[in-house]
C-alpha cells in the first residue's frame, strides 16, 4: 500500500495481501562493554548485576510483552530482584547504545548484537537467554504482486541466505 518492495517487520508473519517468510527467532541476552567487564570484574552470577544500571526494551506487541529485566531474572532462577534500576528504552538501538557508551547493562537481541559482539564492541553476560514467543519473529515480507518480481527475488534469495549464515554461526 506504500509503494514498498520489501520489508523487514517483527511480528506473526501474517500481513494481509503480503508473502512473509521468517528470517530468525528472536533471543534477548544480556550484554555490556568490555570497559564495565574491565570495572567490575566481581560480575560472576546474575545477582551481581543488581549493583549496575539495567537498560531494556520497553515494548509490546500484539499484547505480547518484549522480555525485560525481570523475565531474563526468572529465566535466571534470581529472586528478590526490584527492578527500580532498571531503564526501559524506545527500541533496542537506544539499548545497544547505551550499552556501548558504558551507561549499563542491556538485554538485546542475540540476531542484533552479534556482529558487535564478534568485534568487542561489546560482552555477553551468561548463558542464560530469553526468547520471544515462537509465534513472534522477524519476517521479510513483499507484497503477493511482487511475488515474481527479479528484483524481489533476488533480494529474498540473498537476504535469506545471510540470516542462514548468521543463525549457523
Amino acid at each position: 500500500m506504500d509503494d514498498i518492495d520489501v520489508a523487514i517487520r517483527f511480528g506473526t508473519g501474517r500481513y494481509e495481501g503480503a508473502r512473509s517468510e521468517r528470517l530468525f527467532d528472536t533471543v534477548v541476552v544480556p550484554v555490556c562493554s568490555p570497559k564495565l567487564i574491565e570495572a567490575d570484574s566481581s560480575i560472576k552470577a546474575p545477582r551481581d548485576l543488581f549493583r549496575h544500571t539495567l537498560c531494556y526494551v520497553d515494548c509490546k506487541t500484539d499484547g505480547m510483552v518484549w522480555p525485560n529485566w525481570r523475565m531474563w531474572m526468572a529465566a535466571a532462577g534470581t529472586e528478590g530482584f526490584d527492578d527500580s534500576r532498571c531503564v526501559a528504552l524506545p527500541d533496542s538501538s537506544h539499548v545497544v547504545q547505551a550499552v556501548i557508551d558504558g551507561a549499563g547493562v542491556g538485554l538485546a537481541e542475540l540476531a542484533m548484537v552479534a556482529s558487535d559482539l564478534s568485534q568487542g564492541r561489546l560482552v555477553r553476560l551468561f548463558d542464560i537467554d530469553v526468547r520471544v514467543p515462537a509465534e513472534y519473529g522477524y519476517y521479510l515480507v513483499y507484497p503477493e504482486a511482487s511475488s515474481h518480481d527479479s528484483r524481489v527475488l533476488a533480494f529474498r534469495q540473498w537476504m535469506l541466505g545471510e540470516t542462514s549464515k548468521e543463525s549457523r554461526r
